[in-house]
């Protein structure tokens, strides 16, 4: 007699195209279906729930409430945990993998039924002051696993009094990161940037987090008319992000600033327009970016930031001894004079061991322990 199958509700924030996200995208896809029966709740309806098989079931939880629903909050009923509380008695799930540590209701509905859970941490200490006392304290002791997403933020999980720790890294699709040469050498011409002068490229939310207020300063401590500093990524529409955008536009450094936007479709594209990847994050647990940037072979210099630490070898850039904008400017130098040699097959190399396989393997070994 065969075993059953065991049920497995996802649950994602937003359901857009995070690093993060994305990865829960690919264990989805790729789970095996002959061993279990999986759903996928958000709470909200982005637009990475299109991308998931059809036949798999998906649920919204409402964060942002309607008329009906505001109501009923008023009266003293959280339509979130009434949402929740419908998808436990109805989905009858043996695991809740909750793929962020966003969203603390999980667990009070989870502990309610008595339902098994695993909180995924793809954040950093930084990020923890969005999560209430209380619910931190309830995410570490109620989750069955913790599973941490480098070791760095694995780290961090145990010092928040954590036990059951597992580690798995974040992991990329390589098929996704096409890069076509004619195409990439276009968007060069479109940014003005001659062939000869070197082009830096940074991405992500234009977030403190992600160190995107410091685009001006090390483009004027560098003050190089040959070199570029491109950024590729969503903009958040709050004061931190304009008084930076102003900065870079007024500023007298001879190093230029693209600010380019999110470029859903050309990503690939821009970010194989720089000829070395810049990683200006504040603390960033392990960024997908770092691995699409080294499978396109480009040289990395980094802050300490976080899993970058744990992913770059000798020969494929640089981490700063401290987040320090001198440092990383001489670090560039260092890359850009040949002063520090670089192999972009080594970096593709390493990038290679972090893929949709290797990734949903052990995720599979993992859950394996768990159910």
């Amino acid at each position: 007699m065969s075993a059953r199958k065991k049920r497995i509700l996802f649950f994602t924030p937003f359901a857009t195209r995070t690093g993060s996200e994305m990865m829960l995208l690919y264990i989805v896809k790729n789970i095996d279906r002959s061993r279990f029966d999986v759903g996928v709740a958000s709470f909200s309806k982005g637009e990475l729930l299109a991308e998931f098989p059809p036949d798999i079931p998906i649920f919204i939880v409402p964060r942002v409430f309607n008329y009906w629903q505001k109501v009923q909050f008023h009266l003293g009923r959280n339509p979130i945990l009434s949402a929740l509380r419908k998808l436990a008695r109805d989905f009858g799930a043996d695991l809740w993998y909750v793929n962020t540590t966003m969203l603390p209701e999980t667990v009070t509905v989870a502990k309610e039924f008595s339902i098994k859970l695993v909180t995924h941490f793809h954040e950093l200490p930084l990020t923890y002051s969005y999560i209430n006392a209380d619910d931190m304290k309830n995410i570490i002791t109620y989750s069955h696993t913790l599973v941490g997403c480098s070791q760095v933020t694995s780290e961090a999980i145990r010092q928040t009094g954590g036990e059951n720790v597992a580690l798995l890294y974040s992991f990329i699709d390589p098929q996704k990161l096409h890069a076509d040469p004619a195409r990439t050498a276009h968007i060069r011409q479109e940014l003005n940037i001659p062939p000869d002068d070197f082009v830096w490229v940074g991405s992500g939310m234009t977030s403190e987090r992600k160190g995107f207020d410091l685009l001006p300063d090390i483009a004027e401590a560098l003050d190089d008319p040959h070199v570029h500093l491109v950024w590729v990524g969503g903009r958040i529409a709050d004061g931190l992000v304009y008084h930076t955008e102003q900065r870079c536009a007024r500023t007298k450094s001879k190093t230029r600033i693209h600010l380019v936007g999110k470029k859903k479709e050309d990503y690939a594209h821009y970010l194989n327009a720089g000829d070395g990847f810049m990683l200006t994050s504040r603390q960033d647990p392990f960024p997908l970016v770092m691995i699409e940037a080294a499978l396109l072979g480009k040289p990395i210099v980094s802050f300490p930031s976080g899993g970058v630490s744990e992913f770059l070898r000798e020969g494929m850039g640089l981490v700063t001894d401290d987040i320090s904008v001198s440092q990383m400017v001489v670090a560039m130098r260092q890359i850009m004079t040949g002063q520090v040699v670089v192999d972009a097959a080594k970096s593709r190399e390493r990038a290679g061991e972090f893929n949709v396989e290797n990734g949903c393997r052990m995720w599979t070994e993992m859950v394996d322990k768990i159910v």
